[in-house]
């Protein structure tokens, strides 16, 4: 999930999804149209949507989210504070998402982590309720003069949905947060992570079937337009279970194999100030490799391959030198050949690349991509 890039918050990138526009113009309708003028007008036969009720629309709708992100972040600098790093946090349509640069290695941080979330939206909550309370306690005595009714419902809105996020999140199916806390417990208990997924992941999955029936009931008997989204949240939960117990299993198999065991040990080079069409006819055509070590004799200066050729224009190949646009070596993630396959497959995820350099001694001994882990995962599979 990549989406567009829109801050950075705590040195983590914030980006919105395509279906966050989709689901934040829905709900800008939905209050400003119809939910916030019925509010603001109790007793009108055909209340109409105003300046108010839209401003009110739009405020909550982009409040709500807010809130979400504020979810987010909470897992993610408790993440930072156990040695995890976070790459971004994507706003999408059901919600929101952290990228974390790694699966927490013990039940601890894995606890804490997903604990942080649901105690942040509980925070939210207690302030903003606290808040609506006090402002209707203030609108009822006439004091200021002014209605205070637009703040009201604007504040109510707010400590309702962040109250229903932690309830939500804090149900015991994985991949929600409460699953993760009941993972790690189960973890914490059994000293087996892949069994403590696999109970969590039956507990998400008996989540996401009840979602779907109670979205189905209020559709088919009610005509409640809910259960249609009570439905598609309970499929995307069940998907996000089995993908989620499948990524644990995945992990769990390249743990017990190194990056040295797997990794291609033929080393390709190519001159730093040679042409790209030089480098193309000579180098890359005439062989398969995805990528080439760039050296001066001695120095590894950094990589170059069908990646960084990609963003020269052609008509560029004979002007520009290799080491105009290969990828410097300190721009680079390299493995250790003593680094797990799991941890290999995180780098290539976070760095969104199709292999990376095994480097020992200052030296790129070969290479490590997908197509050797997914090669190995077949070969063990069968």
């Amino acid at each position: 999930m990549r989406g567009w890039r829109i801050g950075r918050i705590m040195g983590i990138d914030i980006a919105v999804d395509l279906g966050w526009f989709v689901i934040v113009l829905l709900m800008v309708y939905t209050l400003g149209f119809r939910e916030f003028p019925r509010e603001l007008n109790p007793d009108a036969l055909r209340p109409r949507a105003d300046l108010t009720s839209l401003a009110l629309g739009v405020a909550a709708s982009l409040l709500l989210f807010a809130s979400v992100l504020a979810h987010e972040l909470s897992h993610s600098w408790m993440a930072q504070q156990r040695g995890i790093g976070v790459k971004r946090i994507t706003l999408f349509i059901f919600g929101g998402v952290a990228q974390i640069a790694s699966e927490p290695d013990r039940p601890l941080s894995e606890f804490l982590i997903a604990i942080m979330g649901p105690l942040m939206s509980v925070a939210l909550a207690a302030v903003l309720g606290a808040l609506w309370l006090w402002l209707r306690i203030v609108n009822a005595t006439g004091i200021l003069g002014v209605s205070l009714t637009p703040l009201i419902l604007l504040t109510n809105i707010l400590f309702q949905v962040n109250g229903s996020l932690a309830l939500f999140n804090l149900a015991p199916g994985f991949p929600l947060d409460g699953g993760r806390v009941f993972r790690a417990l189960l973890w914490g208990i059994t000293r087996d992570i892949r069994r403590a997924t696999r109970w969590a992941t039956r507990a998400g999955k008996l989540l996401a079937l009840i979602l779907i029936g109670a979205g189905g009931w209020l559709f088919w008997t009610e005509m409640n337009g809910n259960g249609i989204w009570y439905t598609l949240i309970g499929v995307f939960l069940w998907n996000a279970a089995s993908e989620g117990y499948r990524q644990t299993v995945l992990l769990e198999t390249l743990r017990g194999v190194s990056v040295g065991q797997l990794m291609t040990r033929g080393v390709e080079t190519a001159p730093p100030d040679i042409s790209i069409a030089e480098f193309v006819d000579r180098h890359l055509l005439p062989r398969r490799d995805l990528s080439f070590v760039v050296t001066d004799g001695s120095a590894f200066l950094g990589l170059i391959g069908m990646q960084q050729l990609k963003r020269v224009p052609r008509a560029q190949w004979t002007s520009r030198r290799v080491r105009d646009v290969m990828t410097p070596s300190a721009r680079l993630q390299p493995l250790n050949p003593n680094d797990t396959a799991a941890n290999a497959l995180t780098r290539l995820a976070n760095a969104d690349a199709a292999e990376l350099p095994v480097v020992a001694a200052g030296q790129v001994i070969g290479f490590l991509g997908q197509s050797e882990l997914a090669r190995y995962l077949k070969l063990k599979g069968e």
